[in-house]
C-alpha cells in the first residue's frame, strides 16, 4: 500500500456500531483507507499508525448517520488498491442504490466479464471499505444472502451483518 514511504501516518479509530465495533483508518487528508470488523493494524504495517478519533471524525459521523437511517449515500474520498478487475467491481458496487441489490452475475456483466460471478464474489469479499462500498448489496442469483466479508468474519457472523445492513436499508431478506 505504501512501498516507498514507511513513515507516512495513518490515523485509526474504533467506533461502536449496531453491528459491533468498526475499525477505521484514514490518511492525513481524511481519505478512507479501511473499514474493518477487526483491528486494522496488520493491514497497515507499511505506515506509522496513530490513534486519532478526530482525524476519523467525518467517516465516523457519516457511518453513524447511515446507521440512523439518515444517510443513503456516502460523500467520502476513498483510497483503494487492487487489481483492475477488483477496482472495476468496487466501482460498480458503489453505484448500487441504497435499498437495492444486484446479483454477483449482474455485477460481472456490468464490468464486462459476464462469466465472472465467482471472481466478483472474491472481489467483494476482500473489499477494504465495507458499508461505504456497499458489498452487502451483492447477493446470489439463487436467493438468500450469500457470504459477507469472509476475509474478516466467519460465515455466520458475516451473514448476520449482511442481513442487518440490508434490513436497515429496507431490503427484506427473509433470512431472519
Amino acid at each position: 500500500m505504501n512501498p516507498n514511504n514507511v513513515s507516512a501516518t495513518v490515523f485509526t479509530h474504533s467506533m461502536k456500531s449496531p453491528i459491533g465495533p468498526l475499525y477505521l483508518a484514514v490518511d492525513r487528508d481524511g481519505a478512507v483507507l479501511r473499514i474493518s470488523y477487526t483491528p486494522v493494524h496488520d493491514d497497515l504495517s507499511d505506515f506509522r499508525v496513530e490513534e486519532n478519533r478526530y482525524a476519523c471524525g467525518e467517516l465516523a459521523y457519516q457511518l453513524e448517520e447511515y446507521f440512523q437511517g439518515r444517510l443513503h449515500h456516502f460523500e467520502l474520498d476513498v483510497v483503494l488498491e487492487g487489481t483492475d478487475f477488483q477496482m472495476d467491481v468496487w466501482s460498480r458496487v458503489q453505484k448500487i442504490p441504497f435499498g437495492s441489490t444486484m446479483t454477483y452475475g449482474e455485477v460481472a456483466q456490468k464490468v464486462g466479464r459476464k462469466f465472472a460471478a465467482q471472481a466478483v464474489g472474491r472481489a467483494v469479499g476482500i473489499n477494504p471499505v465495507p458499508i461505504v462500498i456497499p458489498c452487502h448489496r451483492v447477493v446470489p442469483k439463487s436467493g438468500g444472502l450469500g457470504e459477507y466479508s469472509l476475509s474478516r468474519l466467519d460465515a455466520v457472523r458475516g451473514r448476520e451483518i449482511k442481513e442487518f445492513l440490508l434490513e436497515l436499508e429496507g431490503v427484506h431478506t427473509g433470512e431472519g
